[in-house]
């Protein structure tokens, strides 16, 4: 699997120190499963962490470790590293919602576009997102920040396209609107911080409905 687009490596520090929110832990997991330069920058930052606390305490305490990496939120089954030669992410997450695509609970977002809601903790909803080849999603921008790894497919967004493994980083500063490939159907897994802020007022009156 080749891929691209990385998150920003703020988020690996906060991953090793324990302070990722749990939906944002998930998506990294994930990725960090089929991507050897992430998983090279959190040994680092793992070393580096280790280094600090021993120059605190002068030893690393239990405490002080990163949280070995698992598959959903609740689970102690451990991700299994080096899946770089698998062509999509779906198996990863129906490990973690114990179910297969077809059992989510989707809802109709527009033409071409599902979403479906499961979980929110820590201020960040943990949403799926399911579109036809060619979808063009609503535009919108964010209140804070949000985190989306493509699962299957790609999209293309702001002059860069996402492929399975790659995860989006985005933030308040732009409205952007991603528009799926014509080749296959898109699905994404999005921790977001904050409600979005849709352009269109008819995508803004069904919000509340879909939970976005």
């Amino acid at each position: 699997m080749n891929i691209t687009n990385c998150p920003d490596q703020s988020w690996l520090v906060s991953y090793s120190g324990g302070g990722a929110p749990e939906s944002v832990k998930l998506i990294l997991q994930a990725h960090m499963a089929v991507c050897p330069k992430c998983r090279s920058a959190l040994k680092l930052a793992d070393q580096l962490g280790g280094q600090f606390l021993f120059s605190m305490d002068g030893e690393v305490t239990e405490e002080g470790k990163a949280p070995l990496p698992a598959v959903g939120l609740k689970s102690e089954e451990p991700v299994e590293w080096r899946k770089e030669n698998v062509s999509d992410l779906t198996e990863v997450f129906n490990k973690y919602v114990g179910n297969n695509l077809s059992g989510f609970q989707w809802r109709a977002a527009g033409k071409g576009l599902r979403v479906c809601k499961l979980s929110e903790s820590d201020g960040y909803r943990l949403l799926m997102l399911r579109a036809d080849p060619g979808t063009v999603l609503p535009k919108h921008r964010h209140r804070g920040s949000e985190l989306t790894l493509v699962l299957k497919g790609s999209y293309f967004c702001d002059d860069t396209i996402y492929r399975a493994g790659d995860v989006d980083d985005a933030d308040d500063d732009s409205p952007h609107q991603p528009m799926v490939t014509n080749d296959s159907e898109c699905i994404c897994i999005a921790a977001i911080d904050g409600p979005l802020r849709l352009s269109s007022p008819v995508h803004r009156m069904i919000q509340p409905f879909l939970g976005i």
